[in-house]
């Protein structure tokens, strides 16, 4: 309640001291400008690939789905939203987006779309399936993007968790990085 209350305040604070770390910051009324904005981005900085951790901001908004109808190649790269984007589904759970499916179902659509053995479904097996086609996406990605799990008015920062590491991949291999973060992310400190 008392950041809700003081949010105009820390809004600015967040971006006086993001902007001092060298962050630029963009503001987005809706979806639609976000997206924009975000392929403004791009263009500007000629990126074709992009990996994109997860981000239930982006997915909101339809960022791959946008993306991609601009010509940009897009790859999640959470383990959950990879499943769903090689079988041309959105996710079906907020932190568990292929919960909906067995093992059985993600080495069937691994063997069809990544060359796998579709008899496997070990999960250490189609986790490492995933992770090697991942890894050649990465080394030639033009930029990086994720949500955030919270910003720090104090301090300018932003705070990235995964339990993969794939949002750290996206933040820090490719030598453009794009967060994107609700109001509602926002610490005092």
């Amino acid at each position: 309640l008392h950041t809700l209350s003081h949010l105009d305040h820390y809004l600015e604070e967040f971006e006086r001291n993001a902007t001092a770390n060298g962050i630029h910051i963009h503001w987005a009324a809706d979806a639609e400008e976000h997206n924009r904005t975000v392929l403004e981005i791009f263009r500007a900085h000629n990126v074709k690939v992009v990996t994109k951790g997860k981000s239930m901001l982006m997915d909101e908004c339809g960022m791959r789905e946008f993306l991609e109808a601009q010509g940009i190649e897009i790859y999640e790269a959470d383990l959950g939203e990879r499943i769903q984007q090689l079988d041309n589904q959105r996710p079906s759970h907020i932190v568990m987006p292929a919960i909906h499916k067995l093992r059985s179902d993600v080495a069937s659509l691994f063997a069809r779309t990544l060359g796998s053995d579709k008899d496997i479904d070990d999960p250490h097996y189609l986790n490492s399936v995933m992770r090697a086609d991942m890894r050649k996406k990465y080394i030639k990605v033009d930029a990086g993007m994720s949500g955030v799990n919270f910003g720090i008015a104090e301090t300018g920062g932003i705070v990235v968790c995964t339990n993969e590491g794939n949002a750290d991949i996206s933040a820090n291999l490719p030598p453009l990085y794009v967060a994107t973060m609700g109001l509602e992310k926002l610490l005092p400190r």
